[in-house]
């Protein structure tokens, strides 16, 4: 799972408990992936900066802008949602239906 999506799922999270007008308990924050990133980032005075990013996390300069992409959704967690890739899709992730019927190698 690249880091962007790990954001976007946090996003989606941090929205959710939101909306349900709760906040995620400190204890379970560090159990779950770039929740403490998402947290921070709707702190931040708009719009965030890759320096800040970098200091707080202590983060190289290219993984601080690839950070700074992926939150960019930090105050829609609906934009966020659709981002993510759909788990219940079939074949999500697996070989296509002809490519597991034909078997691995065969020509076609």
């Amino acid at each position: 799972m690249t880091s962007a999506v790990m954001v976007s799922w946090a996003i989606a999270v941090v929205g959710e408990f939101e909306a349900a007008g709760r906040r995620i308990p400190e204890n379970l924050v560090q159990l779950l992936p770039m929740v403490d990133v998402v947290l921070w980032a709707k702190e931040q005075p708009q719009p965030l900066q890759v320096d800040a990013l970098q200091a707080q996390f202590g983060l190289s300069r290219a993984t601080a802008y690839r950070w700074l992409t992926a939150l960019q959704d930090v105050h829609d967690p609906a934009a966020a949602r659709s981002r993510l890739p759909d788990a219940r899709a079939p074949f999500a992730g697996r070989p296509k239906e002809a490519q597991l019927q034909r078997g691995v190698g065969d020509r076609v």
